[in-house]
């Protein structure tokens, strides 16, 4: 049963059509530009549009406040080496995006508690809308399908430039300094990343999305096994 359910995740996980985990198609996305009048509203309750940020890179971490798995890593992380590249507000903007319809402001209120994230230069997020959630999400290209309670997605962070231009993708849950520093470069149009190195970064994101997806298969066969002893 293990092995029939594993091979139906893989199956949808690389499917070409509907909402899947599968990373951003960079050859369509890369230079495009991020409508500036998506709305959002933060976790103070404030609204304003993405156009409002422009002057400074822009770096968008997808996540769900509900993920027990790779979001929660890919916050640690960028609280980690955030710092070592910058200022967030002074020189470049963090937005932690909860890609969930469902989030609430109290939702994304205690994730920002929870990793106290200053709420301002760095924010936490959510469209104000569904329509301006999907606006967003098909600009960048980010896909996602649901599993139970949860949700298959690619993990990764997008930047901008100042100009909400795409310029460059990270994927995995770890960033070290120098790829991310190298993204803000690029951002600010200082630095272009050689294109032999984005097929290696594509094959790291491919492999984040299947190791989120096998966690997920725990979980759930877990849960399966539970109701098999109650019952």
């Amino acid at each position: 049963m293990i092995l029939s359910l594993l091979f139906f995740f893989i199956t949808l996980l690389f499917a070409q059509t509907g909402s899947t985990g599968i990373p951003p198609n960079e050859s369509k996305t890369i230079d495009t530009y991020v409508p500036g009048d998506i709305r959002l509203v933060d976790s103070f309750g404030n609204k304003f549009q993405l156009k409002d940020l422009k002057g400074k890179p822009i770096i968008i971490s997808p996540i769900y406040t509900r993920c027990k798995a790779a979001c929660p890593l890919i916050t640690k992380n960028l609280l980690k080496v955030i710092p070592k590249v910058g200022e967030p507000g002074k020189d470049f903007w963090v937005l932690t995006l909860t890609f969930d319809p469902k989030d609430t402001l109290e939702d994304i209120r205690r994730y920002r508690e929870k990793y106290n994230i200053d709420g301002r230069g760095w924010k936490v997020v959510k469209a104000k809308t569904t329509e301006d959630l999907f606006k967003l999400l098909d600009a960048i290209d980010f896909r996602f399908m649901t599993a139970g309670e949860e949700f298959i997605h690619p993990n990764l962070i997008v930047v901008l430039s100042p100009e909400l231009q795409i310029k460059d993708y990270l994927y995995g849950v770890n960033y070290s300094y120098l790829e991310l520093a190298n993204a803000l470069r690029i951002a600010r149009g200082e630095l272009a990343l050689p294109e032999k190195f984005r097929s290696y970064l594509f094959i790291v994101g491919m492999v984040g999305v299947a190791g989120t997806s096998v966690y997920l298969l725990y979980l759930i066969n877990r849960i399966l096994q539970k109701r098999k002893k109650a019952a």
